[in-house]
C-alpha cells in the first residue's frame, strides 16, 4: 500500500507539473494571439490617422500654388513584357509668389511648358515620374494626389504626433525617412519583446519622392492583459481548483493510510497492554480458588490488592479511551466549581500508586491557598496522570516538585518537575499526540499506550488552557499548565 501511495503521489506531482506547463503554453499562445490582434488594431488606427492627416492637409487651400500635370500612358511592345503599361507624369509646380502669371493661363499646360523650357524661371519647378511596376492599390493617381498634397502643404511631424496622441496611441519614436525608390505600401515590423512590446509602422506619405514617416508605438501589456482578463481569471481559478483537489485527494489518502497504520498499531498496543492486567486478574482468580492460600491473611490481602490495582488500570485505560473519543464529535463536558487547588493536589498525591521498588519524594513548593474555578474531577485527573508519568518514567529514586501560582490576566499556573529519564528534543514535539511513545520508553520496556499526555492536553484545552513541556534526557521533565479563570 505504501508503495502504491508513493507511486500515486509522484504521478499526481507529474500530472500537476504537466498541467501547469500546458496551461502556461496555452496562455502564452493566447497572449501572443491577443498581442498580434491588438497590434493589428493599432496598425489600422495608424493608417486611419495618416489618412486623416492627409485629408486635413488636402482641405487647406493654397491659391498661390498651382500644379499642372501631363500624363503619358504607353504599353510595352516587347514579347517578354507585352501588355505592361508605363505611366509618365510631367508635373509643373507654379509658385505665384515668385512668378507673374498674369499673361499666362494657369490652366494651359502648354504655355507653362513653353515658359519653363524657354526661361526656366525660379517660380516653376518641374518633376518627372515614370511608373512601370505598381500595385493595384494604391494606384499611380493616388500617388499623384499624395505628391500634390505634400507640395501644397508639406508634411509635419508635429501635426501627426498630435493626431496620434488624440487617438490614444503611445508613440515612442516619430521620424521621417527617405527611400531610394518608390515605396507604395505601408509596412510594419513585428514586436521585439513579448513583455515590453513595441512595433514600428512605416507609411509612405509621398510615394513619388520616396518619403516615409516611421512611427514606433508602445503596445504595453495592460491592454493585452485586459483583453485576456476573463480567460486569465477563469484559467487561474480552474487551475487552482484542480491542483487543490488533487493535492487534497493525495493528502486525504495519505492521512487515511496514516490513520490505518495508527489504528493497527493501537490495536496491537491495546492487546499487549490489556493482556497484562487480564493475566494478573486470571492469576488472582486462580489463587482465590485455592482455599489454603485464601486462609493466609497476608496472601489474601496481597491478591485482593493486586486485583484492585489491575481493575483500576483497566478502568483508567477505558476512561481515557472514552474521553478521547469526545475529540471526534464535541467538546468534553465540564462541571465547573470552585475548590482549593492545594487540597486537590494533596488528594492526588495520597491516591498515587507508588511501586514498592521505588522511592518517591513529592514536594509542594507553594504555601498559598488558591481557589480554582474548573472541573475538579478533570483537574485531579490531569495532576494524577502527570504524577503517574513522573513516577513511571524515572529511576529508583524520584523527586517531584509541584508549584502553583496566580499569574497575570487572571490565570493560574501549575508546574510539575521531576528528575526522571526525560526525552529527546526531537520527541518533545510529538508527546501530546495520540498513541505516540518515544523510542527510549519502548527500549526500557515501560508499558503504556501513549494516551496519557494526549488525554491531559485534551482536558487542559477543554478548560481553554494551555500545556507545555520541557525535557532533557538524563535530567528530567517540566510540565507547565496555564488555566484561565
Amino acid at each position: 500500500m505504501e508503495k502504491r501511495i508513493k507511486i500515486l503521489h509522484w504521478l499526481t506531482i507529474a500530472a500537476i507539473i504537466t498541467f501547469c506547463m500546458m496551461q502556461c503554453y496555452w496562455l502564452y499562445n493566447r497572449y501572443i494571439y491577443t498581442l498580434e490582434s491588438h497590434e493589428e488594431e493599432l496598425y489600422e488606427t495608424v493608417l486611419n490617422v495618416m489618412q486623416e492627416e492627409r485629408n486635413i492637409r488636402k482641405s487647406i487651400k493654397r491659391p498661390d500654388i498651382s500644379i499642372l500635370t501631363s500624363t503619358k500612358i504607353s504599353a510595352s511592345t516587347q514579347s517578354e513584357t507585352s501588355g505592361i503599361q508605363s505611366t509618365v507624369f510631367d508635373i509643373y509646380v507654379v509658385d505665384a509668389n515668385k512668378i507673374d502669371l498674369s499673361e499666362v493661363s494657369n490652366a494651359d499646360i502648354k504655355e507653362i511648358i513653353k515658359l519653363y523650357e524657354t526661361l526656366k524661371p525660379e517660380g516653376i519647378t518641374y518633376h518627372k515620374f515614370e511608373i512601370t511596376d505598381k500595385p493595384t492599390d494604391p494606384n499611380e493617381y493616388d500617388a499623384l494626389e499624395r505628391f500634390t498634397v505634400d507640395v501644397r502643404n508639406p508634411f509635419k511631424l508635429s501635426s501627426l504626433d498630435s493626431l496620434l496622441s488624440k487617438s490614444g496611441l503611445e508613440v515612442e519614436c516619430l521620424s521621417i525617412e527617405k527611400a531610394d525608390s518608390m515605396v507604395w505600401l505601408p509596412s510594419r515590423t513585428e514586436h521585439t519583446s513579448i513583455f515590453s512590446p513595441q512595433f514600428t509602422v512605416t507609411y509612405p506619405y509621398d510615394i513619388f519622392e520616396g518619403e516615409l514617416v516611421s512611427v514606433t508605438l508602445v503596445v504595453g501589456m495592460s491592454p493585452i492583459i485586459a483583453k485576456m482578463a476573463d480567460l486569465l481569471v477563469l484559467s487561474i481559478v480552474l487551475s487552482i481548483l484542480l491542483i487543490t483537489c488533487l493535492v487534497a485527494q493525495i493528502a486525504t489518502i495519505r492521512k487515511q493510510h496514516k490513520l490505518e497504520e495508527l489504528r493497527r498499531d493501537f490495536i496491537h498496543t491495546m492487546i499487549h497492554e490489556l493482556k497484562r492486567p487480564i493475566s494478573t486478574l486470571k492469576m488472582c482468580v486462580s489463587f482465590m480458588r485455592n482455599e489454603k492460600l485464601m486462609q493466609d491473611k497476608d496472601s489474601k490481602d496481597a491478591i485482593i490488592e493486586d486485583s484492585s490495582n489491575e481493575l483500576d488500570n483497566l478502568s483508567s485505560y477505558f476512561s481515557k479511551l472514552r474521553d478521547l473519543t469526545f475529540n471526534d464529535a464535541t467538546e468534553i463536558p465540564l462541571t465547573l466549581s470552585a475548590f482549593n487547588l492545594r487540597d486537590t493536589i494533596k488528594e492526588c498525591i495520597s491516591k498515587l500508586t507508588i511501586p514498592s521498588d521505588k522511592k518517591v519524594e513529592i514536594n509542594i513548593l507553594s504555601e498559598e491557598d488558591i481557589i480554582l474555578t474548573a472541573d475538579k474531577m478533570h483537574i485531579a485527573n490531569i495532576i494524577s496522570n502527570l504524577l503517574e508519568n513522573s513516577v513511571k518514567y524515572s529511576g529508583d529514586s524520584v523527586t517531584i516538585d509541584i508549584d502553583y501560582r496566580e499569574s497575570g490576566n487572571e490565570t493560574v499556573c501549575i508546574t510539575i518537575r521531576d528528575n526522571g529519564f526525560g526525552i529527546s528534543k526531537t520527541d518533545c514535539q510529538f508527546v501530546f499526540d495520540k498513541f505516540f511513545r518515544s523510542c527510549s520508553a519502548s527500549d526500557k520496556g515501560i508499558p503504556g499506550m501513549g494516551l496519557g499526555l494526549a488525554y491531559v492536553k485534551q482536558l487542559v484545552q477543554a478548560h481553554r488552557g494551555g500545556i507545555a513541556m520541557e525535557s532533557e534526557e538524563g535530567v528530567g521533565t517540566l510540565f507547565t499548565i496555564k488555566l484561565p479563570q
